[in-house]
């Protein structure tokens, strides 16, 4: 686990940050433009560039759906989900929080998750599932590692189930 990180995170997303074998971020002191929203915990930094821009972004959470999808560990929480809107919101919070020129005006991850029974264990395979579409989109690792945290941070709204794998 990196030390220096004040947000919780499950041990496997934990694993694949490390795995991406880094030395630690160091994250920049808070500035006059960083968001400090319920879901977004850390200072918006800049890596629109890193993801290619919006459409690079874009392109990002086409492959990642594409990988959830075909994920048979999760993709069942997705059977009745607008997919349209589920990328469109994906893009603009991603772009959001990568310091992007979006803004992402969806459901709180709160909200969004609400009755869907989410455990640590899917939280981790979509985060496997990001950090996979990441590769393949060629995103830089500080950048991956950036998004990462982000993701972790929101863990406690997404994650509602309890038990074995909760």
């Amino acid at each position: 686990m990196l030390p220096h990180l004040k947000v919780r995170r499950s041990l496997a997303l934990a694993s694949a940050v490390m795995a991406l074998s880094l030395p630690a971020l160091v994250l920049a002191a808070p500035s006059a433009a960083s968001i400090q929203r319920a879901d977004i915990k850390l200072p918006i930094q800049n890596y629109i560039g890193a993801f290619g821009g919006p459409a690079g972004v874009k392109a990002l959470i086409n492959t990642f759906v594409g990988y959830v999808a075909a994920d048979p560990h999760i993709n069942y929480y997705f059977a009745h989900t607008n997919i349209k809107a589920l990328k469109y919101n994906l893009t603009q919070q991603v772009c959001e929080i990568v310091g992007g020129p979006c803004t992402y005006t969806g459901p709180t991850m709160t909200a969004a998750h609400q009755n869907l029974q989410v455990t640590t264990a899917a939280f981790n395979y979509l985060a496997q599932d990001m950090i996979k579409a990441m590769d393949k989109r060629g995103i830089a690792k500080p950048a991956q590692n950036y998004l990462l945290e982000q993701l972790a941070a929101m863990e406690p709204q997404v994650v509602t189930a309890n038990g074995p794998l909760g």
